[in-house]
């Protein structure tokens, strides 16, 4: 199935307004209905004085008429643009709100800005993207403060040849601009306890053939990918490079110049199962671009993007 629905989490931040642009964007190119979640925070006060609670509730009402004057002016500028688009506006956590407008629109996507100077490296730890990575029941997109409006025209894929790195592929190239070609890195390493074969020397144990062995492996495998892609329309390549998948990841994009990295996450319990030290949390973290997190198991089976 196509793309029918993008939920975009707006908190009328800079950061926000970018990846707004983008999500909005991305509707239009697949004629999709775009939905703004915003969440309002809780500001009921606790206790206090008369005066005082009155001047709370003055300002608080101020603040919520300006925030909805602001997200009506948006919502016109979309129109205009020849997006479909409605407000979800709501009290709660605002990862858990974004999420549970996606689950209950059965969104495909999910798109979030990031905030700090030093992009998605600074999102982590008890921020909103952590939170609707964790409670998503579809993809999610991390979109890094510059990233521009256009389709991705630079994508680069994660690959551990898994069906869930088969469905990251086929996602991301719903994300990219027509024909433009794909790159595919796999992050390859010796098996553990290879290195000893070093001690041993190369007359008593030729590690260089337990090397070519992996390589002719991953390039096999590699050779596969591209095969079973063939009706993406979009040219593949695929590069095998060896160390860490985290930093192989990263350093490609950099290398590269690529505007998003796509990678999938496993486990039973998609989003939830996104811990501290995993690749894709490490990629999340240190990447220099826009992240699409796709996983392998969805919580809602409400991601449908097509040809999975």
């Amino acid at each position: 199935m196509p793309i029918t629905t993008i939920v975009a989490g707006v908190d009328l931040s800079v950061p926000s307004d970018q990846a707004l642009e983008r999500a909005a964007a991305l509707a239009r190119m697949h004629g999709a209905h775009l939905v703004l979640a915003h969440a309002q925070a809780d500001d009921a006060p606790v206790g206090g004085s008369n005066d005082m609670l009155a001047q709370l509730g003055e300002v608080s009402a101020a603040v919520r008429a300006e925030e909805a004057r602001r997200l009506a002016d948006k919502l016109t500028k979309l129109e205009q643009r020849g997006n479909a688009v409605e407000l979800i506006t709501r009290v709660g956590p605002p990862g858990e709100v974004i999420a549970q407008v996606a689950k209950e629109r059965a969104a495909e996507l999910i798109v979030v800005g990031t905030h700090g100077h030093t992009g998605i490296s600074r999102f982590l730890l008890g921020s909103v993207a952590t939170a609707v990575l964790r409670h998503a029941p579809c993809d999610v997109l991390v979109c890094r403060g510059t990233s521009g409006p256009s389709p991705f025209v630079r994508p680069l894929v994660a690959t551990d040849f898994s069906p869930t790195a088969a469905r990251a592929l086929r996602n991301a190239a719903e994300l990219a601009g027509p024909g433009v070609p794909i790159e595919i890195v796999h992050a390859w390493q010796l098996p553990a306890g290879s290195w000893g074969a070093t001690l041993l020397g190369q007359a008593r144990f030729p590690w260089s053939t337990v090397r070519d062995a992996v390589l002719r492996a991953a390039q096999t495998q590699a050779d596969q990918v591209v095969a079973s892609h063939a009706d993406l329309a979009h040219p593949l390549h695929v590069e095998l490079v060896q160390g860490p998948a985290a930093s192989v990841i990263t350093h490609a994009a950099e290398r590269g110049g690529h505007d998003l990295i796509a990678i999938g996450t496993h486990g039973h319990r998609g989003f939830r199962r996104l811990l501290l030290g995993s690749v894709a949390e490490s990629t999340i973290r240190h990447a220099p671009c826009s992240v699409l997190v796709v996983h392998g198991e969805h919580a809602g089976d409400t991601a449908k993007f097509k040809k999975q």
